[in-house]
């Protein structure tokens, strides 16, 4: 399993390096404009309560894998109730007919979002062996923490300027992601456990595969935060840039 962590690592240098977490990091922007794509979150935040519950989770178990990645899907369920939260702290949380809701979350603009939920599905459902789950976790903890590093200052400004404390968009989110499995041991005792189990050279391919996937999957996803984040105001979230009328002056 070492060298499969390895692998998670090599690709979190540059997974880090999207253009987005750099936007993120950028003072000079409203931290309300960097967080102008938090609407376009809402497949993924929203899914991946679903995802621990019934692609992670499986009940009863004598595995002790198994019950680690159980134990781990208990927590990391819960987080979606600090997405809606924040929404409420971003002042987005706007009324709209349910059709022009769906439109929204089943669009183009969410598309590739969407798609990660069903990428963990298709990897995770099915799958026998909960070696490879943990490598589909291991995967998504490492792109979680380096997207969490981001925001944690932009939560800290958000928490400044509205007087409101951010949950999901906040460093104390990042502070219970340890970039590993949650399953109640301290980070060495996770890393010493991980790097201790053995893999079969099949289960080694198919576990870089699976790497592969996901981030390529997160990528893609990350790229269209950025795009929406682009094309999009904080204050009209769900109207493009385009179509948002000039503010004329009487001056």
């Amino acid at each position: 399993m070492k060298e499969v962590l390895a692998f998670i690592q090599q690709h979190k240098k540059d997974f880090a390096e999207l253009s987005l977490f750099k936007f993120l990091r950028d003072t000079s922007i409203d931290p309300r404009q960097r967080l102008a794509w938090a609407p376009c979150l809402a497949p993924f935040a929203m899914n991946f309560k679903d995802i621990n519950a019934y692609a992670f989770r499986q009940e009863p178990t004598d595995n002790p894998i198994q019950e680690l990645i159980n134990r781990h899907s208990y927590e990391d369920g819960s987080h979606w109730a600090w997405y809606l939260k924040d929404l409420e702290v971003l002042g987005i949380d706007e009324t709209m007919k349910f059709s022009d809701a769906l439109r929204f979350l089943w669009g183009d603009e969410t598309q590739k979002t969407r798609h990660v939920s069903y990428d963990l599905f298709a990897l995770s459902v099915l799958q026998k062996d909960p070696i490879l789950k943990l490598v589909v976790i291991e995967s998504i903890e490492v792109t979680g923490t380096v997207a969490l590093a981001a925001l944690a200052q932009v939560g800290e400004e958000i928490e400044k300027l509205t007087g409101k404390r951010a949950r999901y968009f906040s460093a104390a989110h990042l502070a219970v992601e340890s970039g590993h499995i949650q399953a109640g041991l301290d980070f060495e005792e996770t890393e010493n456990f991980l790097e201790n189990i053995h893999l079969s050279e099949e289960t080694r391919a198919q576990a870089f595969e699976i790497v592969e996937r996901v981030f390529s999957s997160f990528t893609a996803c990350i790229n269209e935060q950025m795009a929406y984040a682009e094309s999009h105001d904080f204050e009209h979230p769900f109207t493009r840039k385009s179509k948002v009328k000039p503010v004329v002056s009487m001056v």
